[in-house]
């Protein structure tokens, strides 16, 4: 949702008003003039800005195996993205910010200044709804952040060294004088969960129909189920994902879905529940290239009925295949929330409880969704271990492209799957190993330099 911008709004640490370079974000300080909004109007405005709120990371997505590059093309490319595809230890150079770090800081100091200003700021009994609601979303909007900084710049959560293992400095104010220390990966999730599960309760339980950017109850509950699949708190994930369903489980049939459209998809389309894209800057990212090429293997595992197959991708030259503009309906890649990776976090969830029939109902309710009229056969397993591949195979397929791979490949490993990555050309091998440190990103240098945190080992 664009938003106007008829007065002059803070933004609090002289961030960037609209004209300001987000790159500079943390470099700027804060001014006793700057006007602080306090109406709801004019706090609902600063959450409804998309050009701050719809962005997250994709140095994860940059260095996942989804996709591959020739050559020619990855010389062309600039210093990050060139060591992103390689893994390098060194993947910024001498760019001393890097926006994966500061625009989620970013997104979490809007919040807070919506915070502070709505508890200073008490509603009118007409405007306690509207008030509430505007909390939900902060709430909801730096639980979000929080959680993709962590997904990036922290290594996979583990029980045993939770408490000691460095998470990212959790910032719950505006004072962007105060330097915050890194919280544990487990103080990191506590504080997630805190926002989310509070959101949870103030949120509306409708799913906007067309301001997708403004988060919902359903919203919520996705989020903690995603976190807690991602965390292994199974019981929870399929917890959250019942009470997210139960509010919202629309899901599109694509047989209704153009599959020669390069575009097939809005972003106001009735599956997206929370709409977000990957950051803009990377040229790797952006659907509408021609030199980033769908990996082979994957592209082969879709069958010739499945609709995905030529809704998801496009051909290019010779025998490679490219993506298509997803749920995004833009040239950037959807990370957002939709109605089908709840249904697959349940049914991932449930097979890891024991319950995999039930898994293996609700993948097929999803892929039923996604083949041709009248040539699906629904998916039958012998076991739980048999169901649970088959589910992790479905949602490597459905989630293609959506910022998914990089945290299930740093998850998977450390359940001790053991896949290692591989890039070949120009006679090298590049290799990722299972567990590396490269899995989590370096935090850029001016956050080192000017708060003092200690760096992630590459």
């Amino acid at each position: 949702m664009k938003t106007n911008y008829n007065y002059c709004i803070l933004i609090l640490s002289c961030l960037l008003g609209m004209a300001c370079n987000k790159n500079e974000f943390l470099d700027k300080k804060p001014n006793s003039s700057i006007i602080i909004p306090t109406k709801l109007p004019e706090l609902r405005s600063m959450l409804d800005n998309t050009q701050v709120f719809t962005y997250t990371p994709g140095l994860g997505e940059m260095g996942a195996d989804d996709y591959y590059l020739l050559e020619t093309n990855w010389q062309s490319l600039p210093f990050l993205e060139r060591n992103s595809y390689t893994w390098q230890s060194d993947l910024y150079g001498s760019q001393l910010n890097v926006t994966d770090w500061s625009t989620p800081y970013q997104q979490i100091l809007y919040t807070n200044i919506v915070l502070e200003q709505l508890e200073k700021n008490p509603p009118a009994p007409n405007e306690l709804a509207e008030w509430k609601d505007i909390q939900g979303s902060a709430y909801f909007l730096r639980g979000f952040a929080l959680s993709n900084l962590l997904h990036h710049f922290a290594p996979a959560l583990d029980s045993q060294t939770m408490t000691t293992t460095p998470g990212v400095p959790i910032r719950l104010t505006t004072n962007v004088h105060r330097y915050e220390s890194r919280s544990s990966i487990k103080d990191c999730y506590d504080q997630i969960y805190t926002d989310l599960q509070t959101a949870a309760k103030l949120l509306s339980n409708q799913v906007p129909p067309v301001a997708k950017n403004r988060p919902s109850k359903p919203a919520a509950f996705a989020q903690l189920a995603r976190i807690s699949l991602l965390t292994g708190q199974y019981d929870l994930a399929k917890k959250y994902a019942d009470s997210a369903l139960q509010l919202y489980n629309h899901l599109i049939d694509y047989n209704s879905i153009s599959t020669t459209a390069l575009s097939p998809f809005d972003r106001s389309q009735p599956e997206i529940w929370y709409f977000a894209q990957a950051m803009s800057e990377y040229s790797i990212l952006l659907t509408i290239s021609t030199i980033v090429f769908a990996d082979t293997t994957l592209y082969r595992s879709y069958h010739t009925n499945d609709l995905r197959r030529s809704i998801f991708f496009r051909p290019l030259t010779g025998n490679q295949v490219g993506f298509k503009r997803g749920y995004s309906g833009t040239i950037l890649s959807f990370t957002g929330l939709a109605t089908d990776e709840i249904y697959l976090i349940r049914a991932e969830a449930l097979a890891r409880l024991g319950q995999w029939q039930s898994g293996l109902a609700d993948l097929n309710t999803l892929l039923i969704k996604r083949w041709r009229t009248g040539t699906f056969v629904p998916i039958n397993a012998v076991n739980a271990a048999d169901a649970l591949e088959k589910i992790l195979q479905e949602r490597r397929k459905e989630l293609v492209w959506r910022g998914h791979r990089w945290l299930d490949l740093k998850r998977f490993n450390r359940q001790g799957r053991s896949i290692q990555l591989t890039r070949k050309f120009a006679g090298q091998t590049f290799t990722l190993d299972p567990n590396h440190p490269k899995y989590v990103f370096a935090i850029p240098e001016n956050e080192i330099i000017q708060s003092g945190i200690i760096q992630n080992p590459r």
